[in-house]
């Protein structure tokens, strides 16, 4: 039962009224873990804890059942035993909720009498129009409302632009921890277990019509009807960028997918076809997809080929020009005045004047890289930025010095300043690498300085990455998405 009027799930992605059926003060049990969420994390709305045995829960007045609620409820989460929750879908059908978000498993995921239950289950919410987010799932992370997942009691309340969507509950977790530190924040999350009523094409089809969300992410395990899928993914990919980490196209992954949701995962050849044939794009792994989001947000319309490339030492020099090549981007020349001028802001030893620039001396200010940032983007041929932050030398060297944590935040502030307006003159926006060097528990200080710098520039649409290979490889992707959507060719 697919519906694609969007207004139509407003009231489950961001509901007024919200009852925990199974709401426990139990602080190991489901029902206590998320209500406590959801009242930590400060759900807006009215809540209602229903638990027969109890009369106040987590100092909120607890209901018998749901259908004893005086008001009328936007959202149920049902977290009681698989046994008990055939029951709870009945009494929330009396009480003409209009969906049901089932943390619980034990259904397909287990066998063929949990397969049987889910069945039961899609044939009683049809009969009465209730919507099911899950069951085995860790539901809806809303921050606009103050609605969040089992257990994101420390998601950001910020709103944001990205939509996303996953079949494992503690995938979506991650995802919004990793990007937390990005700058990535969500419009809606939906963490939709076994799928067996709302699932990917349908919250594809919400994304795609959803004001509010201008970048889509997804963790996919299996699909029940490709063609739909392939469907809605393209009229989604053709409107907002959709980056898709596609879970089980081994062999033995495809085995972690049948007892984790119970889903056919497909082939590992026809899913990466299907991907870019729809204009969509394939992460590799949860961090790769973060990544992509994060460029996604950053570098919107992005679609430059020729890199103008600040790196210190050899060895980073040439990993760039290699990483380059590997994606089919061009590290063009520079013509003779800029070299000239470039070579006044270099260290007198060791700094070399060229595409890549080799910088030298990790340690060179603002007042140096600035200049050269804007005589590479003067520079006709040039499209893009890409600065190398050593920050482990950096931060290391002021330690050694001064005991201070690192540059002050006067140093990627101005970097950053420079940067905005470079790319409101020019067009022509910069990515930062810096290398994940620290190792060592004696460094883990440097670890946040490189954090917390990541955090500042991203924050202002500077893209950051850890190495040379995955930049050119997010690069590549959202290049080729943005020509594509233009009408360009496509290096392949």
């Amino acid at each position: 039962m697919i519906n694609s009027d969007f207004s139509a799930h407003e009231h489950i992605f961001k509901p007024r009224s919200l009852a925990v059926i199974g709401a426990s003060s139990n602080p190991v049990k489901f029902g206590g873990i998320y209500l406590r969420a959801l009242i930590d994390y400060g759900f807006k709305g009215k809540l209602y804890p229903v638990n027969i045995k109890e009369d106040e829960i987590q100092g909120l007045k607890a209901w018998p059942t749901i259908t004893d609620i005086p008001d009328a409820i936007d959202l149920a989460v049902i977290t009681v035993p698989d046994r008990f929750v055939i029951d709870a879908v009945k009494a929330c059908a009396a009480k003409g909720v209009k969906g049901v978000q089932i943390i619980t498993s034990g259904f397909r995921e287990s066998g063929d009498q949990g397969k049987k239950m889910e069945e039961e289950l899609v044939e009683i919410t049809r009969q009465h129009k209730i919507r099911i987010i899950g069951p085995n799932c860790f539901g809806i992370y809303s921050p606009k409302v103050g609605l969040t997942l089992l257990p994101g009691v420390d998601f950001s309340k910020k709103a944001g632009e990205v939509g996303f969507i996953s079949q494992s509950g503690g995938g979506a977790c991650d995802v919004a921890y990793m990007a937390r530190g990005r700058n990535v924040y969500f419009s809606v999350m939906v963490s939709y277990g076994n799928g067996c009523d709302i699932e990917a094409v349908e919250l594809l089809r919400y994304f795609e019509q959803d004001p509010e969300t201008k970048v889509i992410g997804a963790y996919i395990e299996g699909i029940n009807n490709g063609r739909a899928f392939f469907k809605a993914l393209k009229s989604c990919a053709r409107k907002k960028p959709v980056v898709i980490l596609k879970g089980g196209l081994t062999n033995q992954g495809r085995r972690g997918t049948m007892g984790h949701t119970g889903s056919m995962a497909g082939s590992s050849l026809i899913w990466p076809a299907a991907i870019k044939a729809a204009g969509a794009v394939a992460a590799r792994d949860t961090k790769d997809l973060v990544e992509c989001l994060m460029a996604f947000q950053c570098l919107e319309t992005f679609s430059g080929n020729n890199a103008g490339v600040l790196a210190g030492g050899g060895l980073r020099c040439v990993e760039a020009l290699d990483a380059a090549s590997d994606y089919g981007f061009i590290i063009p020349k520079l013509n003779p005045e800029s070299l000239e001028k470039i070579q006044k802001y270099l260290p007198p030893s060791g700094g070399v004047a060229g595409n890549p620039i080799d910088l030298a001396n990790p340690m060179l200010p603002p007042k140096a890289l600035i200049p050269m940032l804007k005589i590479m983007a003067d520079q006709d041929d040039v499209q893009f930025l890409l600065l190398y932050q050593m920050l482990f030398y950096i931060i290391n060297a002021l330690k050694a010095q001064s005991s201070a944590d690192g540059p002050p935040i006067e140093y990627h502030t101005a970097i950053a300043r420079a940067a905005v307006e470079i790319r409101r003159k020019t067009g022509k926006p910069l990515a930062i690498i810096m290398p994940e060097i620290a190792s060592d528990p004696a460094h883990s200080d440097i670890e946040v300085g490189r954090i917390t710098a990541r955090y500042h520039y991203t924050s202002l649409g500077i893209p950051c990455f850890d190495e040379s290979c995955q930049t050119f490889s997010v690069l590549k992707r959202v290049k080729d998405y943005y020509s594509r959507k233009s009408g360009n060719v496509v290096i392949k």
